[in-house]
């Protein structure tokens, strides 16, 4: 993995290169976009450039070979800290960030970052799911946000800047990440999934997946076509039947498997091409005023859906109202579920 394998964010990788070689990449940074469009390459990329054994970091050009290289794309360089949400939580704990009740400060995140660097001659930190960061742990991270270490760089991940506290936003340069697309996209499915469809089918699928990656190719993936033209059936129905609706997503939640982050995926798979269909309806029945409302609250409802499955709501309840919610063309909104 170089530099030259990040697709569609030639801008991000010189913003990099110049502030690297001026000697002022310090501070903390806030990766904002949705999943799969390079954010976490970035953050990797840019930990093997600043601790690459073999080559200057202003040549941005990690070798990928040398012991410094291949600690960091193996997660063990001891110079990077690295903290995400474990998949049986719903944020990001307290412990992982500021140690435990009888070591606080003593383990932990923030600690890390604070430590002269092991074998490198940067440290680097990365939150890797900061939209899962609760009021208590932004809290704790403020000072170590606001003042990191000289030779430290911190790296925060998340989708867009809104799911983060004012206060976090306010301590980071946020660095946006768009979603590929034309060439782009055709280039990320093909070179880095794997995916062979036709470049039309590609653009179809990002475009429903509404820039999400992973969900596009989720959404490539031929078993996708079963699903797609079983909620075609209901979604395009002027009343859809509820209890088929939610026969249709269980099935298709049961069918990814016991694994927690493998369900939410299936349910953002269901919910992101409800949010297309919906935006298309929309487009077409500007002229009808009743079937505008019906689409516009039915996308609402799928869009709150997509948060809630990000909150890790109750599957089935969230099953279950979603779709007599689409049924009734209502919103939803009588508080979130939980």
């Amino acid at each position: 993995m170089n530099w030259s394998n990040l697709i569609g964010h030639q801008q991000i990788e010189a913003w990099f290169a110049n502030a690297i070689r001026k000697g002022r990449l310090t501070g903390s940074f806030l990766f904002v976009g949705q999943p799969g469009v390079g954010k976490r390459t970035t953050a990797n990329l840019l930990a093997q450039t600043l601790l690459c054994e073999r080559n200057d970091p202003a040549e941005m050009n990690p070798c990928g070979d040398c012991e410094g290289c291949v600690q960091v794309a193996a997660k063990t360089h001891p110079d990077v800290t690295r903290v995400g949400k474990p998949s049986d939580k719903s944020f990001i704990p307290l412990e992982l960030l500021i140690g435990p009740p009888d070591a606080r400060m003593q383990e932990g995140f923030c600690r890390d970052v604070r430590l002269r660097p092991m074998r490198g001659r940067r440290r680097v930190a990365i939150i890797e799911d900061a939209d899962f960061l609760n009021e208590e742990g932004a809290n704790c991270l403020l000072k170590t946000l606001e003042e990191p270490s000289s030779n430290a760089v911190i790296l925060l991940i998340g989708t867009s800047e809104q799911r983060q506290l004012p206060t976090i936003r306010s301590r980071c340069r946020v660095i946006r990440f768009g979603s590929p697309r034309g060439e782009n996209a055709v280039r990320l499915m093909r070179d880095v999934h794997a995916i062979e469809a036709s470049d039309e089918q590609i653009a179809d699928a990002v475009e429903i997946a509404g820039g999400d990656m992973h969900v596009a190719v989720r959404l490539l993936s031929g078993e996708a076509d079963k699903l797609r033209d079983a909620l075609r059936s209901q979604f395009g129905s002027k009343t859809p039947d509820p209890v088929a609706l939610c026969r249709i997503i269980n099935a298709h939640v049961e069918q990814s498997g016991k694994e927690a982050s493998k369900r939410r995926a299936a349910m953002r798979d269901v919910f992101s091409f409800a949010v297309q269909h919906y935006r298309q309806q929309l487009r077409q029945a500007f002229d009808n005023r009743l079937a505008t409302l019906h689409s516009l609250n039915r996308l609402d409802r799928s869009i709150r859906a997509l948060r809630e499955v990000d909150r890790s709501a109750n599957q089935s309840t969230l099953i279950e109202c979603y779709s007599a919610d689409i049924s009734a063309a209502t919103t939803g909104d009588r508080g979130e579920i939980g």
